[in-house]
């Protein structure tokens, strides 16, 4: 008589769980050292002694772009779950409010709250994306993806836009106030802290959008 099967699937969720911490490490190495060395300086054998792991095991997470990808993925996410940018609690409360400062002060607590840990991680994007071509259109694609993000967001200003300016162009304005250069060259060259250009960016946003 053969013994029932029930170790089975505790050995499937032990490997899963196993192969999810071995990515999360490659990862977090991958991302320390783009961050501090580089993205062209940073080999792959590097972030396998970094994380602690065999190369072999670094490529079989992807590339190196592709683990730039996952790594700027991660950073704005906060975490590895596939959940839209705009389902998560910080933008969903921004589409959910009425009031138009309501908005803008829940986008300036959403900045506050995520901005921190994917300043360096955007510099290391954009830098990578401009010195390696199997990088540049995942930049591309980042930049249109947060455009059509900032569209939607846009979209709930619509009856509160001030005069001449349509959804298009509010789009246009978050897309920019809120980019990865403005950032890098306020909060990283300019070395202001992330409420100070948060609180610049809730300013702005008002005197651009209603007037």
């Amino acid at each position: 008589m053969n013994p029932e099967p029930t170790s089975r699937p505790y050995r499937s969720t032990l490997r899963q769980e196993q192969a999810r911490r071995t990515r999360a490490a490659v990862l977090d190495a991958a991302r320390r050292l783009f961050c501090t060395d580089g993205y062209a300086a940073t080999t792959m054998r590097a972030i396998a002694a970094e994380a602690g792991v065999s190369v072999e095991t670094v490529h079989a997470q992807g590339g190196k772009a592709a683990l730039l990808l996952a790594v700027v993925d991660r950073a704005i996410a906060g975490d590895d779950e596939p959940v839209p940018l705009l389902e998560r609690p910080p933008l969903a409360r921004v589409l959910q409010a009425d009031d138009p400062r309501q908005k803008l002060a829940l986008l300036r607590e959403a900045v506050v709250e995520g901005l921190e840990p994917v300043v360096p991680v955007f510099r290391a994007f954009q830098q990578a994306a401009a010195a390696d071509p199997a990088v540049a259109p995942a930049w591309r694609e980042y930049e249109q993806r947060r455009h059509e993000d900032f569209a939607r967001i846009a979209a709930t200003f619509a009856a509160a836009l001030r005069p001449g300016l349509d959804a298009a162009g509010a789009a246009d304005v978050l897309w920019t106030v809120l980019s990865p250069q403005v950032i890098d060259m306020l909060v990283g060259q300019r070395g202001w802290t992330v409420p100070a250009y948060a609180d610049w960016v809730a300013d702005t946003l008002e005197r651009l959008l209603l007037g």
